[in-house]
């Protein structure tokens, strides 16, 4: 598990949607098992890869379809679409909805329900691990954004189970991750500055280590 850090605009999540070939790079080269990714299929490519971005969609339509369109040919695979639900830890909450997988969602449906932020954002995460078994790399973009610190603390333990034998990129500003991640890479205006462990940057006095001075800081003025 890799954390890529950065202050906001140091190219994290342009980083990551390169690495999804959702645009190429205009020098240089990306590398997959040492071919170049322009080399390979967009096909290929995204059947390789897990991806949950921070501007997640909301489909007003049912928690059904909203988490089996992270694999349509699992769509009525009621087992499938219940694991990736428990795993991202939303299961409980669809159970009391009177219609289960059919409650359509989104107050502009008749008899829609709305969720809270962080619902709606466990039903991506659901979404994005309905493709887990075929995938080679796992990318998340400040997935906890939405989350309370107990629930978000919940989450990261779910992103290491379901990252055993798999390259797990998660982008966030949440420093808790870094601690639990194996790497942490840290970005500056676009170029990569900083990589090690926790511990490693920590002793550096680098970057990384400004960044937790300056997150500890404004905790405790908060306090």
């Amino acid at each position: 598990m890799i954390a890529l850090v950065g202050e906001n605009g140091a190219g994290k999540t342009t980083l990551t949607k390169l690495l999804c070939c959702l645009y190429y790079s205009t020098r240089g080269e990306i590398l997959w098992n040492g071919q170049d990714l322009r080399n390979l299929s967009l096909d290929e490519i995204h059947s390789r890869i897990t991806v949950l971005m921070q501007d997640y969609a909301r489909f007003p339509t049912t928690v059904r379809e909203n988490v089996g369109f992270g694999h349509l040919p699992l769509l009525q695979n009621d087992t499938a679409i219940r694991n990736a639900m428990n795993q991202a830890g939303i299961t409980k909450e669809i159970e009391l909805l009177a219609q289960g997988l059919e409650t359509p969602l989104g107050k502009q449906l008749e008899g829609g329900v709305d969720l809270s932020g962080g619902q709606w954002q466990r039903i991506a995460i659901a979404r994005s691990l309905m493709r887990l078994s075929s995938s080679e790399l796992l990318i998340f973009d400040e997935p906890t954004s939405a989350l309370d610190p107990k629930t978000e603390h919940e989450i990261y333990n779910i992103f290491r189970s379901i990252a055993s034998n798999r390259i797990t990129i998660v982008v966030s500003h949440r420093l808790a991750l870094a601690k639990l991640a194996d790497r942490i890479v840290v970005m500056e205006k676009g170029k990569i500055i900083e990589t090690g462990t926790q511990y490693e940057l920590m002793a550096l006095g680098g970057q990384y280590s400004l960044i937790v001075g300056a997150s500890n800081k404004k905790r405790s003025d908060q306090q």
